[in-house]
């Protein structure tokens, strides 16, 4: 009897973990992902305050990680370019990776693809816990019944999409 509960309660605590987490895509073939991404929109996270004209740039660098490169104008489209370089490490998991920025590394993988389109137009990244958003687009601007379907989508996942806030693009010189 001991060694059913004892069982159950394994089962409930793994599929308790698996629905906590968010999935992430079942196939990312990196040398596609790599490249220029523009945001379309994201949740806003503190490190970003102010930000306008946001993209990233990943390349694979000799250790084969993946350089990351982030900018954005500071305000509006003509402030200040702020560019900051990190390092993307793999992990078993080819859709989830280890973001650092100045040498601090989390103990876990933060940066998880969540959903991607089937010719890499678009991605969506987020982490283990939902949050922060980031909607990117291989264009400045994304088709609107696109982006809704994304947000449908990330919504019947549990993603707060209510916290999204769309990136200025236009008249960026990115």
């Amino acid at each position: 009897m001991k060694i059913l509960v004892l069982a159950m309660f394994t089962l409930c605590s793994f599929q308790s973990y698996a629905t906590f987490f968010p999935k992430v895509v079942d196939n990312l073939e990196l040398e596609s992902y790599l490249g220029k991404w523009y945001q379309i929109a994201s949740t806003n996270p503190s490190f970003q305050k102010d930000c306008v004209c946001v993209t990233a740039e990943y390349e694979v660098n000799e250790s084969e990680n993946v350089n990351v490169t982030n900018s954005c104008n500071k305000e509006t489209i003509d402030g200040e370019l702020e560019v900051v370089v990190g390092e993307a490490k793999k992990t078993r998991n080819p859709a989830k990776f280890n973001v650092s920025f100045g040498g601090f590394s989390l103990p876990f993988s933060n940066y998880w693809i969540v959903d991607l389109a089937d010719d890499y137009s678009y991605a969506v990244v987020s982490s283990p816990f939902r949050t922060p958003i980031w909607i990117l687009s291989r264009t400045p601007e994304m088709d609107e019944e696109v982006y809704t379907d994304i947000v449908d989508r990330l919504a019947k996942r549990f993603f707060d999409v209510g916290k999204l806030v769309p990136t200025t693009q236009i008249g960026c010189d990115n």
